[in-house]
């Protein structure tokens, strides 16, 4: 998962280039460039990047050892985002050219194993009922939404408005369906407990 979103946020990023664009205002290059610019501004955002290592930590913490799925969801976390790191510059290099490793790529490796770890075990920790489950699922929609408050895409893109909306609904419909799947959980549970 983390080698395809690296790849694809680079090839989308690419796709002015491409089509020879760079040259024209963000505002009044093509349909193609500016779908190309709608999935870059969801998949450079850091909440997406940080959702990949939760939901591959989610999925493969399931054990019956709840310390086994905590060190899978850490470990899978952070090669998640050291593949989608090592990904997103490799597709640089082959569009680009250039050094691979420089600067940005060893922060980001970094970043990458350091907050890989506990972004894995925030996955899954959403396998735990109660309230840590409930906040763990909450923190990828919480955090989309904040970021579109504190880190809101660039103004002068047409993709701009569109990508807030789209980013606030989508995280506003997450809340919900996460508050009302683990409330019938909460409900269903005591039901199922043996007497």
């Amino acid at each position: 998962m983390g080698t395809a979103l690296g790849a694809v946020d680079s090839v989308v990023n690419h796709v002015p280039v491409w089509l020879g664009e760079v040259g024209t205002a963000r505002a009044e290059r093509g349909g193609w460039s500016q779908a190309a610019e709608f999935a870059s501004l969801v998949l450079n955002a850091g909440w997406a990047w940080a959702g990949a290592a939760v939901l591959v930590g989610w999925l493969v913490s399931r054990h019956p050892r709840p310390a086994v799925g905590l060190l899978r969801g850490a470990a899978a976390g952070a090669l998640t985002l050291v593949f989608a790191t090592v990904a997103y510059y490799g597709m640089d290099v082959l569009s680009d050219g250039g050094p691979w490793w420089y600067g940005a790529t060893g922060y980001w490796l970094i970043a990458s194993v350091l907050l890989g770890p506990v972004l894995g075990v925030v996955g899954a920790l959403i396998r735990r009922p109660g309230p840590v489950g409930t906040l763990a699922a909450l923190l990828v929609p919480a955090g989309a939404a904040l970021q579109m408050v504190v880190l809101p895409p660039p103004p002068d893109s047409l993709m701009a408005q569109p990508v807030r909306l789209t980013v606030w609904t989508s995280a506003a419909i997450a809340t919900v369906l996460i508050i009302r799947t683990r409330g019938r959980r909460g409900v269903l549970a005591p039901s199922v407990r043996p007497g």
